[in-house]
């Protein structure tokens, strides 16, 4: 890291997170990568997760952020984007939605930092976990099966079907 001093350093507000919107007590995971980002040291770039405007309590951090290499630009310097993983707590629901990823860059003589909002998802229908969903279908099903057996009794003798049915 001789060079360190004389690349210029990097740190647009080009935060992501994932996933996108959190489901409550199925995403316990979330991510949180810079882009474009020089230098990428731990000790010049750090993340954390905000609830409002204090430090979540009870995270954990999943593994060092994991660093690579931006597609380089002609002419430019090396880029990189680096990622850190959490491992929420429970945060109960709804979940509480100013939960915010931070990203400060420090340097001697800087400090920037950016922040992205990770969405907590408006309760509705389609934030139903898809196990319970599907479970739901697969009886809505079974329900509509029993019902169109009801009405409709299986054919009696004294109405023949035609053979050509049978034929296929």
């Amino acid at each position: 890291g001789l060079f360190l001093g004389l690349l210029r350093p990097a740190f647009p507000d080009q935060l992501s997170v994932s996933p996108a919107a959190l489901v409550p007590g199925v995403d316990r995971e979330v991510a949180c990568t810079a882009h474009k980002v020089m230098p990428a040291g731990p000790d010049a770039l750090s993340f954390s997760l905000l609830l409002g405007d204090r430090e979540l309590e009870g995270v954990q951090t999943l593994g060092s952020p994991e660093v690579e290499e931006e597609e380089p630009q002609e002419d430019e310097d090396p880029l990189f984007h680096v990622t850190e993983r959490w491992l929420l707590p429970p945060l109960g629901t709804p979940i509480p939605p100013a939960l915010h990823c931070q990203a400060t860059m420090r340097l001697p003589g800087m400090e920037l930092s950016h922040r992205q909002a990770i969405p907590a998802p408006t309760p509705g229908p389609a934030q139903l976990p898809t196990d319970l969903w599907t479970g739901s279908v697969v009886l809505a099903l079974l329900l509509l099966s029993f019902l169109a057996y009801r009405l409709h009794p299986p054919a009696s003798p004294r109405l023949p079907l035609p053979q050509s049915a049978w034929a296929g």
